[in-house]
């Protein structure tokens, strides 16, 4: 299987660590005693220094391997110590070395694979799942042994029935894209319901991608899609991410009919980004059903309350006086967007509400709908309450409030703002009505709105 594989230099590694711990040394006793550090840690174990030790030794070294991260000193000490255990011709050894293989997915360097494939078949025929798995990998790239697809997955398969994981994983793979196996949806399908599910994702894409592009020698772009789309079942927002790969052609193969069903999928199982992208293309036509359907999908992004360009659209789209049968399913997506917090469709509804645009004008209604915005931090909300709260409409007057929300709509950079707040705070040149203490001036509902 054509995997990503980690190849590590131990020897160099261990090497040029212990080249460094000496010339450490040799600096630290050059410095005063008083200069010492408090902590001072030990030097890497050189390749002599292993050989010379016991087995028992070398295994609890070994063992520090399976645990630690791969770029760490004890795991370069414990592969090299378990090498060196099992060249010894030690069974615990050899085990513990297929073990760290198959979970680090690492070839080993410096070891004759030959002979390291013959222990770990042995080991293998005698039940040990991870000697299986290690096997199956050499069979798989050619380690010690010709390439041979077949026999690596019937390893693959072998260890797969005893219960292991990866090797779970492994044979799917091997069922779907036909390597080794006869290609076998069902049955691909069935060893990945063992397997946990970020790995069942990853595996469903790995199948998915080696079907489209041919990888394994068989390219079906229909059954590649339904790998996809079981992928999606798991992680909607994985279909959309593909699609764009397809349609834009950057994983080396270019096709807008399956980008498209993608898109479609994420799309109605709620992936904000697929909806956008369907109302997007929707809109540019002229017909009134394909409005009617981008309206639909700006609605359905828009539930989304980060998606904030879905509301906006959706409210910009009402201002446009489209036909009564649109202005009934904007409103209805503006007020399920509203309530599932997005700002922008709050706006939107409150302008309708406003003007009464497919609803009952209530300057009432406007001002809660904007108050929620406002407390959301939207600055377009606090400008446009602002607004309210100086002439009067839908609230009671206050100037003091109407200064306070303009100021930090200003603060937060809305451009209307600044003049806004100018005309509240700074005398006209003019005598007004609120100058000369006859109540506060009416701005007209244009603007508030």
């Amino acid at each position: 299987m054509i995997k990503t594989t980690r190849i590590v230099f131990l020897s160099c590694f261990l090497t040029s660590a212990s080249l460094v711990a000496m010339a450490a040394s040799a600096q630290d006793a050059k410095a005063p005693a008083a200069q010492a550090p408090s902590t001072i840690q030990p030097a890497p174990f050189t390749p002599a220094q292993l050989r010379a030790m016991s087995t028992v030794r070398l295994l609890r070294l070994g063992h520090k391997a399976l645990e630690a991260e791969m770029d760490t000193q004890d795991f370069a000490t414990g592969l090299e110590a378990a090498k060196i255990a099992s060249s010894r011709g030690d069974r615990e050894a050899t085990r513990l070395l297929a073990k760290i293989m198959a979970r680090h997915e690492v070839v080993l360097q410096g070891v004759d694979q030959a002979k390291l494939e013959r222990r770990l078949r042995f080991e293998a025929l005698r039940g040990a799942s991870s000697s299986v798995l290690a096997v199956a990998g050499m069979y798989d790239r050619g380690e010690g042994v010709p390439v041979d697809t077949k026999k690596a997955a019937e390893w693959y398969l072998w260890a797969a029935r005893v219960g292991h994981e990866r090797a779970m994983a492994y044979a799917a793979y091997a069922y779907g894209t036909g390597r080794g196996l006869e290609r076998n949806e069902a049955a691909a399908l069935k060893w990945l319901d063992g397997v946990n599910e970020g790995r069942q994702r990853s595996t469903l894409l790995e199948i998915g991608w080696a079907l489209a592009l041919g990888t394994e020698g068989t390219t079906d772009m229909a059954s590649a899609l339904r790998f996809f789309e079981r992928a999606a079942q798991l992680k909607p927002s994985i279909a959309y991410q593909i699609a764009v790969d397809l349609e834009r052609g950057t994983r080396g193969i270019q096709n807008r009919e399956a980008a498209g069903q993608l898109i479609r999928i994420a799309a109605e199982r709620g992936d904000s980004a697929a909806a956008m992208h369907m109302a997007n293309a929707l809109s540019r036509g002229n017909n009134e059903e394909d409005q009617r359907q981008a309206v639909q999908w700006y609605s359905l992004a828009a539930l989304d309350k980060t998606n904030l360009a879905a509301g906006q659209t959706l409210s910009r789209l009402l201002t446009l006086r489209p036909a009564d049968e649109l202005i009934s399913l904007i409103i209805t997506g503006l007020d399920k967007a509203a309530t599932a917090g997005n700002t922008e469709a709050l706006i939107g509804l409150a302008y309708a509400y406003a003007n009464g645009i497919g609803v009952d004008a209530s300057p009432e209604k406007t001002a809660n709908l904007l108050q929620a915005a406002a407390d959301s931090g939207n600055s377009e909300a606090k400008y446009r309450l602002g607004l309210m709260y100086k002439s009067g409409l839908g609230v009671t007057a206050d100037l003091k409030k109407a200064i306070e929300l303009m100021s930090s709509a200003r603060e937060s950079g809305f451009p209307l703002a600044a003049v806004a707040l100018s005309s509240m705070t700074e005398p006209a040149m003019t005598g007004s009505a609120e100058e000369s203490g006859n109540g506060p001036a009416v701005v007209p509902q244009a603007v508030a709105q």
